[in-house]
């Protein structure tokens, strides 16, 4: 899993100041809709009610980052969820690349080569932990 390294980035990054998350996340749905738009479908048409879901998810994550039993039940749920949807690696590489991308957007000069690494491999290994993408 993530090094501690990594952890204290997407710690910063997460309690950034610049971290507007009613900007972040409307601006990652918009990038990922252009990246996967075949997956728009699963989605409601309003998303307010998504949005709050995945403000959920990824606080849920994020305090889960040094309990790694916690992390890996939550994935393992959430994987099982998204199978069901019938998401695929495609889908997930499209989420990692727009959430990176509006993360970046959100904290500007804040985001950097490292960060976007941590947040890679991070949600590399999320993907890999709900069954989803076996290459790492």
């Amino acid at each position: 899993m993530t090094d501690e390294d990594n952890k204290d980035l997407i710690r910063k990054s997460i309690e950034n100041e610049k971290m507007d998350l009613d900007a972040f996340v409307p601006a990652f749905y918009a990038k990922f809709f252009a990246a996967c738009p075949d997956i728009r479908g699963l989605f409601p048409e309003d998303l307010a009610q998504q949005e709050e879901k995945l403000l959920a998810s990824l606080t849920h994550i994020a305090e889960a980052l040094d309990d790694s039993e916690r992390l890996d039940a939550i994935l393992k749920l959430q994987g099982e969820k998204h199978r069901k949807l019938e998401v695929s690696d495609d889908h997930f590489d499209g989420f990692i690349n727009s959430f990176t991308g509006a993360l970046s957007d959100t904290l500007g000069p804040d985001w950097n080569r490292e960060t976007q690494k941590a947040w890679t491999g991070f949600l590399t290994d999320v993907a890999v932990k709900m069954n989803f993408m076996t290459r790492v």
